[in-house]
C-alpha cells in the first residue's frame, strides 16, 4: 500500500498534505500487519493440521483398545421414554456411563435418511435403534479419555447426536451418504 510520492505538492492544502503524510507514515505499518497476518495464517493452517492429525491418531490407537481390551467395549442402548414419546442413547464404558438425547422418531429418522437410498420413513424402531447403535459404535472413542481414571468420557467435547453424526459422516464409515 504504498503512496507513490509524485504528487504535487503545490495542488495540495496543508490538511490534504498532512493526511498525505499520516498515510504515508502508516504505509510502512501496514504492510508489516499485512506480512504477520500471513505468517499467522500459516501457522494457524499447520497447528490445525497437527490437532487433526493427533485427533486421528487418538482415535485409531482408541479403536485398537477397544479391540483387544475388554473393559474399554462400549454397551451401547437405545431407551424410550413413554412420557414424552422421545428416545435416548446411554452409553457405558468401563463402568462410567452417558446418555443423550435423540429426539422423536421422525426428527431421528429423518437425521438418518441422509446415509440411506432408499426411504426409510416407513421402518421400524428396531431397525432405527440398530442403526443408531451401528453409528455410536463407530464414533463412540472419540469421546472417551482412555488416560482418565475418574470419568472416562471427554468433557470439551459434547456426547449429542449431532456431534455424533457429524464424527459418523466425517469418519466415511457409510455405505450411502447424500448432503441435505
Amino acid at each position: 500500500m504504498r503512496l507513490r510520492k509524485s504528487y504535487n505538492p503545490d495542488l495540495l492544502n496543508k490538511n490534504e498534505l498532512s493526511k498525505l503524510s499520516e498515510l504515508n507514515s502508516l504505509s510502512n505499518e501496514y504492510d508489516r500487519l499485512i506480512k504477520r497476518k500471513n505468517r499467522l495464517s500459516t501457522e494457524l493452517k499447520d497447528i490445525n493440521l497437527r490437532i487433526k492429525s493427533i485427533q486421528n491418531l487418538h482415535s485409531e490407537f482408541a479403536s485398537h483398545l477397544k479391540s483387544t481390551n475388554k473393559d474399554i467395549n462400549p454397551i451401547i442402548s437405545v431407551g424410550f421414554d413413554k412420557r414424552w414419546s422421545t428416545y435416548n442413547c446411554i452409553v457405558k464404558i468401563s463402568g462410567s456411563g452417558k446418555s443423550f438425547y435423540l429426539g422423536k422418531e421422525k426428527a431421528i429418522k429423518m437425521k438418518l435418511q441422509q446415509f440411506h437410498s432408499n426411504n426409510i420413513m416407513g421402518r421400524g424402531m428396531s431397525f432405527v435403534k440398530s442403526e443408531i447403535i451401528r453409528i455410536v459404535n463407530t464414533v463412540i472413542m472419540q469421546f472417551v479419555d482412555i488416560n482418565s481414571e475418574k470419568e472416562i468420557f471427554k468433557k470439551r467435547l459434547k456426547l449429542n447426536f449431532d456431534n455424533v453424526l457429524e464424527r459418523y459422516v466425517a469418519s466415511g464409515e457409510w455405505d450411502y451418504w447424500k448432503s441435505g
